[in-house]
């Protein structure tokens, strides 16, 4: 959960927000709807309505119109002394289900309260409530991203829509930069980050807030910040089946970005029956059965009660290396089968190339592309795994680096550079085939055999596998793109391109093989032929 939030306690209710920026996004729809879910579970629910200008829960849940009195000489409104939002609830048409809005708290017409998120937040933990439900509006003003920055899950809620991918991407930056003051250490370094802060672009990332920052202890405080942020994600009106990967690959775009990995909770299909419903009717539910609730609502509530179990299930992405575990270079968890993570792979892969909008979660969208590409070199070493569950030696290992990865802390940089180097593509480690005994590595026959194959191939020597890898970028084709048109499967055409010999199929089928290449490319077959099954024999 959220660690920039204050500690939990069990007699204190747990505060979800949900905001995200834009307007549009079913926020508050779906803020009502969990609460109704929330509350066959024999709890009781405050549903706050944060817009001050224009509330609209009170419609969904059929309470009254927020009302303030102007003219009264004791009217005392938020941020008044002796003011408390507990003043302002009113009950609603849902049993265990309350409204407190914020625009019966104001003093003034279209004026926000003058109040700070951290003073509300302090005053909702006093009440007798299980969940306090916060729907923001369609805002990055500091009060708004406070509350989402301070609450115990603060979930992001965005559409398959470029400009609502967007939002999302520029609130989470408000996010990071709203939880920097928030800090422990803050105040004592409050001169140096109120200067790296007001130094920053708009489209702000960890690397410029680093780049900025004139001391250890300041780059310190914005690393660990960006570690405690723990942020959800929900993809609301999901129109097709492509969509429903979005939130995972946006996850890991808006991960490798910022540094802040919102877990995705779920995606929600459209519904035009409700949207038409709600239209004609001014209706209160999620479909025309005031009392039933979709079964993809029933599943959000119950990964929101269960928050922890999502975190176990994506645990935040560590930085890619040789010898680090796939699944977790992704933000899996290891102990999910090798199937599993192979298929999580190549959703990430095919999202990143498919959806172009994912560009505008980056400072420089050409970094679309090269993850990408990083991903199909991990997607080549995922797919040569065997089927079977990882071994659970495997499984622990990787929890022991994750845990130190995770809380070591990020190496110094006296002297940061503007614009850091690009990192190095992933590099899969050697696999041993499924029809062979595993051989230790630092086993002599195995070091024997590698300075065996090293001495008989011409050293800096590029195989015809990487020309074919070269040919077919060159094209912007991606693996799957290519098996589409050659009918050969991609498992093959990764191991033609890495001229893995104990994947490759039989001589007479690998000459077809390369020949269909050839062709698609429109190079001659003849020499590439020669030239590959030259390099199989020196090899």
């Amino acid at each position: 959960m959220n660690q920039i939030a204050p500690p939990q306690h069990p007699d204190r209710p747990r505060v979800v927000t949900f905001g995200g920026g834009k307007g549009g996004t079913g926020k508050s729809t779906l803020c009502a709807d969990i609460a109704r879910a929330l509350t066959r579970h024999q709890g009781r629910v405050l549903c706050v309505d944060a817009s001050w200008h224009s509330p609209t829960l009170n419609i969904l849940l059929g309470a009254n119109e927020p009302a303030f009195d102007l003219g009264a000489d004791d009217a005392q409104g938020l941020g008044d002394k002796g003011a408390h939002i507990a003043d302002f609830i009113v009950s609603t048409a849902y049993t265990n289900v309350y409204l407190a809005s914020l625009a019966a708290a104001r003093r003034y017409p279209f004026t926000r309260p003058r109040v700070r998120p951290e003073e509300i937040i302090a005053q909702l933990h006093q009440l007798d409530f299980d969940w306090v439900l916060i729907d923001l509006p369609p805002s990055l003003s500091p009060f708004d991203v406070g509350l989402f920055t301070l609450s115990d899950t603060p979930i992001l809620v965005g559409t398959p829509d470029p400009a609502a991918i967007r939002m999302m991407a520029q609130f989470l930056r408000a996010s990071l930069f709203s939880a920097i003051g928030y800090h422990p250490e803050a105040p004592n370094f409050e001169d140096e980050l109120v200067e790296v802060l007001y130094k920053q672009p708009l489209w702000l990332n960890t690397r410029s807030l680093r780049y900025d920052a004139p001391s250890a202890q300041s780059r310190a405080i914005i690393d660990e910040t960006a570690r405690q942020l723990e942020v959800y994600m929900v993809v609301n009106m999901v129109r097709e089946g492509a969509e429903h990967d979005l939130g995972f690959v946006l996850s890991h775009a808006l991960h490798r970005e910022l540094q802040v990995f919102p877990r995705v909770l779920a995606s929600i299909d459209y519904a035009d029956r409700r949207w038409f419903y709600n239209r004609r009717t001014t209706g209160t539910g999620s479909s025309r059965n005031e009392e039933g609730l979709s079964n993809e609502i029933e599943l959000l509530s119950r990964h929101i009660r269960d928050v922890q179990l999502v975190d176990l299930r994506y645990p935040r992405p560590i930085p890619a290396r040789g010898d680090a575990h796939p699944a977790l270079m992704m933000g899996l968890n290891p102990e999910l089968s090798r199937n599993e993570v192979r298929q999580y792979c190549r959703r990430l892969w095919e999202g990143y190339r498919r959806e172009a909008s994912i560009s505008l979660v980056f400072t420089e969208p050409t970094r679309r592309m090269e993850i990408a590409e990083e991903l199909e070199g991990l997607y080549r070493h995922v797919l040569t795994m065997p089927s079977e569950n990882f071994s659970r030696p495997e499984v622990d290992e990787a929890m022991r680096n994750y845990e130190r990865e995770r809380t070591a802390p990020p190496p110094r940089q006296e002297h940061p550079t503007p614009q850091p180097p690009r990192p190095p593509e992933f590099t899969p480690p050697a696999q041993p085939s499924a029809h062979q005994t595993e051989t230790p590595p630092d086993h002599p026959e195995t070091l024997a055999g590698d300075e065996a194959k090293a001495a008989r191939r011409p050293a800096g020597a590029k195989s015809p596998g990487d020309a074919i890898a070269a040919l077919r970028r060159r094209h912007g084709l991606s693996l799957q793109e290519l098996s589409s048109r050659t009918h050969i499967g991609v498992k093959y055409l990764a191991a033609i391109e890495t001229v893995d010999s104990d994947v490759l199929p039989r001589p007479v089928y690998l000459r077809g093989y390369l020949r269909e290449i050839s062709r698609v490319f429109d190079v001659p077959a003849q020499p590439l032929i020669e030239d590959y099954f030259r390099y199989l024999d020196q090899s």
